[in-house]
């Protein structure tokens, strides 16, 4: 789930993997692969970035990312790495026979468990609900009021505490071919916490981003363009540059992809 952790919060667990009792011609296109708008059989993807300050200079960040897929296309884990390669964060997904994700395990840098979402689907093969537990095994929230779209990617769905009082929500956006457009998340009080907009280029990538982020104390707006620098054999962008909304840019990003053989 790559970052599709990142850019939703925890809200992106539920992105992706298809309908359980679709057939198998249209659930091929349901794959994190296409709802990631990869091309070919990745099998492997790895990120890092550099950020570049008001002189121009670049800086390495201090995470890296590698995304594991399996041959169907489905993502099965999710590792996050220090600056010296040192592992931070190990995310590993399962999935039910027919592509949903089933559980997600979270682990840290010494191997410790730190968190699992089990996520449950009815008799349809739609998304239900989900369980989170902390480190200790104890129950920290509920995914209930799930919605998804004709790819079975959540659309919208409210998460709330053992005591059953409402804990967040969020509402996801897509476009016709399963790319992300945005979205909102609320807090318990039902007041506005962030706020994305994308608008994509004709490949399906992001071309432009407006993200809005509510504190108790402050309000932040952001403005991105996206520049595609090179891309490989595939078709997959191996490199992008970020600019702020006065088209300076501020930040590198690699991508780098291994893929199963044919």
């Amino acid at each position: 789930m790559k970052k599709l952790l990142l850019l939703l919060s925890s809200a992106a667990l539920f992105v992706g993997c298809n309908n359980e009792n679709k057939k198998t011609a249209e659930a091929s296109k349901n794959t994190d692969l296409i709802q990631q708008n990869l091309k070919g059989n990745v099998q492997q993807l790895e990120e890092t970035s550099s950020t570049i300050d008001s002189t121009g200079a670049s800086k390495a960040d201090s995470a890296s990312y590698v995304t594991g897929f399996d041959e169907k296309g489905y993502q099965i884990s999710f590792v996050t790495k220090d600056i010296n390669g040192k592992v931070k964060e190990d995310q590993t997904i399962t999935h039910y026979e027919g592509g949903q994700a089933k559980d997600v395990i979270i682990k840290n840098g010494e191997g410790k468990q730190t968190s699992k979402w089990e996520i449950m689907i009815d008799s349809s093969g739609k998304y239900s609900s989900a369980k989170i537990y902390d480190s200790t095994g104890k129950v920290s929230s509920i995914w209930k009021d799930l919605s998804e779209n004709e790819y079975s990617q959540v659309t919208k769905g409210t998460e709330y505490k053992e005591d059953g009082s409402v804990k967040s929500s969020f509402a996801n956006n897509y476009d016709n071919n399963a790319h992300y457009l945005g979205g909102w998340g609320k807090d318990s009080s039902g007041k506005e916490t962030y706020h994305s907009s994308i608008t994509l280029n004709d490949k399906g990538d992001a071309a432009e981003e407006s993200r809005t982020s509510v504190t108790k104390d402050s309000t932040k707006n952001e403005k991105f363009t996206y520049k595609y620098d090179s891309y490989d054999e595939k078709g997959n962008w191996t490199q992008r540059t970020t600019n702020d909304d006065k088209s300076k840019p501020v930040k590198i990003t690699k991508r780098t992809f291994t893929y199963f053989k044919d």
